[in-house]
């Protein structure tokens, strides 16, 4: 009777003591593969507890100088791939880096960097027979500026550009000024002799032949001399433009 008292309990325990069991076991081996696992991935791919990797900066716009230092402070390396023209950003400065800001990258990673040679040079337009004002306008329009004017004696009619200074086609910096030669006319007035009237009675002379009097100075003479021109320039018997002008030296 005890057997078959026993008999009852024993059966009734051991299928709990073999599902511990198993639990156990099997909890050990997934413990087991799991750290294996992580052991061999540390010896294949090891990598440092702490990243080093960095968020690029946003160099675009400063001096090349800066910028490389900023991105070598970050632990990165820097190539500079050349310049390029570029109307806004200052010669010297960054104007594209690869990557761009942002893209994070591990330490000792090469940033490239391009920077600015500052705007494009632009030609000198071509305002030869052109009047003054449009010229003016053409050369404004290609974003340079109108500096000195000169004149010469030309066939062409009086006031129309001749000749720019540089010449058409040569490159300039923007905001460069351009000198303009402008047509005096033709030379079909010969120059009469003034030399030994009084000034007033020269200019009377030469504006009578549609010319004018330039500079005027002075100069010691023979006695007698005083208030008389003693020199003209250009000489008489020259052909000048019309209101071509003419320089006395008159005697004190």
């Amino acid at each position: 009777m005890a057997d078959s008292a026993d008999t009852p309990t024993r059966r009734g325990l051991w299928p709990v003591t073999v599902k511990g069991r198993d639990r156990l076991r099997i909890t050990l081996i997934l413990l087991g593969a799991a750290l294996g696992g992580y052991l061999v991935t540390c010896v294949a791919y090891p990598a440092p507890l702490i990243t080093r990797d960095h968020a690029v900066a946003r160099v675009l716009g400063l001096p090349l100088a800066t910028a490389q230092k900023e991105l070598e402070d970050q632990g990165l390396k820097v190539k500079v791939e050349g310049d390029e023209a570029d109307p806004v950003v200052p010669a010297g400065h960054v104007t594209w880096q690869d990557p761009p800001a942002e893209t994070v990258l591990p330490n000792g990673s090469l940033v490239h960097l391009t920077t600015s040679s500052g705007p494009e040079p632009i030609p000198v337009p071509d305002v030869i027979s052109f009047e003054l004002d449009q010229a003016r306008q053409v050369v404004e329009a290609a974003g340079l500026r109108l500096g000195a004017l000169d004149s010469i004696a030309s066939s062409v009619e009086e006031g129309i550009v001749v000749a720019t200074r540089p010449a058409t086609g040569t490159t300039r910096p923007p905001g460069a000024a351009v000198d303009l030669v402008l047509s005096k006319g033709p030379a079909d007035i010969r120059v009469p002799d003034v030399v030994g009237l009084r000034q007033e009675d020269a200019r009377h002379r030469l504006e009578a032949a549609g010319l004018r009097v330039g500079i005027v100075s002075t100069r010691t003479g023979r006695p007698g001399s005083a208030g008389t021109v003693l020199e003209q320039r250009p000489a008489s018997g020259v052909f000048s433009p019309h209101e071509g002008r003419i320089n006395l030296i008159i005697g004190n």
